[in-house]
């Protein structure tokens, strides 16, 4: 049955919209005061919506509707009073609230007000859903056989309820990862909440994670919630969760066992249902074994660990992600759209790529804001392919299978070697002879020799 929870000040009044609401139908609980409502919303949870008068005694209906707003807790709420301001009308609708009542009311103008804020009220979630379960949502590109492997595991894993373990290197894409879990979870119309354990100062992340209650410290002037709870229903993702501080993991480690939270400075706990999912670039069982990370935190958060692979372990997919990256840019900076030369990939696959997708991602944006149409391996950033060659040219034991005869794997490594120089130069044949420390002709001689010519795009 639908709960509405009324919130006025003058008992007869309270009592007689509590009765035309329950002959309409539905269920009531009534309180005199914001404070009282308040206490309700903490012990018993929202309710289905929100009946709330404008002057009250302390604090005011108005100011009670933006607090909740302020926690993302608001109702559907329509608003009863005789003597509000313009300007309180206007703060209410700007915060969401459905309708605004005069005093007195005609059951029937209340009841079909409550129908229809209900009925909009429903109809806002079931839209919110769909469009969560349509193609915009988070996408994990790649079609090599590494990441179909780890698409796979997570529509496994997504829907239940285990804790998930992201563990991969720094740009791998591991937040895509985590949203993309929450998106296929039975979760994904509840908040996704996240937090990086890195980059917030350890004396902060605590009031992050759990809240704090007013005067708890030092400028806590109101109430906070914090992230488990403003995370209830849905999913938290804590990423870099080797950098937490080791007295904190205990705190976490609870919330993990029993479902509960304190904020700092409270005397009480508060329930809370959330799904975590972590991630790390670290070894966390090295961790352990130094004693730098607690192992029943490190056995609750892995029960489902999912390994996201580096860039150069699907190189293949490089052709498809930059090009995606590359539209990407386009839209953001409004710019027209780039064509991509077929050399620009085989380039782009040559790198070794430590700083993973988001190092891909920051290559196709500055050669889409600084290049021509079509994109072309000239425009590839000079820092880029000076790294290129000499990390993952044939002198990278990786590529050293199968086995070729000295004479041609040097051949090889000497053409990559002018290739590198020359594309440094922007193939200026008599800077990159400077730099080499030989004659114009005798580069001339090597690169016909050699079979080195500038790629035509």
């Amino acid at each position: 049955m639908t709960l509405i929870l009324v919130v006025e000040d003058n008992k007869k009044i309270r009592r007689n919209t509590m009765f035309q609401l329950e002959d309409a139908g539905y269920e009531t609980v009534g309180v005199p005061s914001a404070e009282e409502a308040l206490v309700y919303l903490e012990k018993d949870g929202l309710p289905d919506m929100l009946l709330l008068d404008v002057r009250l005694e302390g604090m005011s209906g108005v100011d009670l509707a933006v607090a909740l707003s302020q926690q993302r807790r608001l109702p559907p709420t329509i608003i009863l009073s005789g003597e509000a301001s313009i300007s309180e009308t206007v703060d209410a609708l700007k915060l969401g609230v459905y309708d605004f009542l005069e005093k007195p009311a005609t059951q029937e103008r209340l009841v079909h007000s409550v129908r229809n804020c209900l009925e909009t009220a429903k109809l806002k979630k079931h839209i919110a859903l769909l469009e969560r379960k349509m193609p915009q949502g988070p996408r994990i590109l790649g079609t090599s056989q590494v990441m179909t492997r780890l698409r796979e595991q997570i529509d496994l894993a997504a829907p239940t309820q285990g804790r998930i373990l992201v563990r991969g290197e720094s740009g791998s894409g591991k937040e895509l990862v985590a949203a993309y879990i929450h998106h296929l979870s039975n979760r994904c119309d509840k908040p996704f909440v996240k937090i990086n354990c890195a980059a917030i100062p350890d004396h902060l992340i605590e009031s992050e994670l759990f809240g704090h209650v007013r005067g708890a410290f030092t400028d806590a002037r109101t109430d906070k919630p914090g992230l488990f709870e403003q995370a209830h229903g849905g999913t938290l993702f804590l990423d870099e969760i080797g950098d937490m501080e080791y007295s904190l993991q205990s705190r976490l480690l609870r919330v993990l066992e029993d479902g509960t939270v304190r904020r700092i400075g409270d005397t009480r706990d508060r329930a809370v249902d959330v799904r975590v999912v972590a991630a790390t670039h670290c070894d966390l069982e090295e961790m352990v074994g130094a004693k730098l990370f607690r192992q029943d935190l490190y056995f609750r958060l892995s029960a489902v660990p999912l390994e996201v692979p580096s860039l150069r372990e699907r190189l293949d997919d490089i052709p498809l992600l930059f090009s995606h990256f590359v539209e990407q840019a386009c839209t953001l900076h409004q710019l027209p759209k780039r064509s991509v030369s077929s050399s620009v990939f085989k380039a782009l696959q040559s790198y070794s790529w430590p700083g993973n997708i988001r190092e891909l991602r920051n290559i196709a944006e500055r050669m889409v804001i600084f290049g021509r149409d079509p994109l072309t391996v000239d425009q590839i950033p000079a820092s880029l392919s000076m790294t290129s060659s000499a990390s993952v040219g044939l002198l990278n034991p990786a590529r050293l299978t199968p086995f070729a005869p000295l004479r041609e794997f040097k051949q090889q490594c000497e053409k990559e070697y002018l290739e590198m120089v020359l594309h440094h130069t922007n193939w200026n044949v008599s800077e990159a002879a400077r730099i080499l420390g030989v004659q114009r002709p005798h580069l001339h001689q090597k690169l016909n020799q050699l079979a080195v010519a500038r790629p035509h795009c």
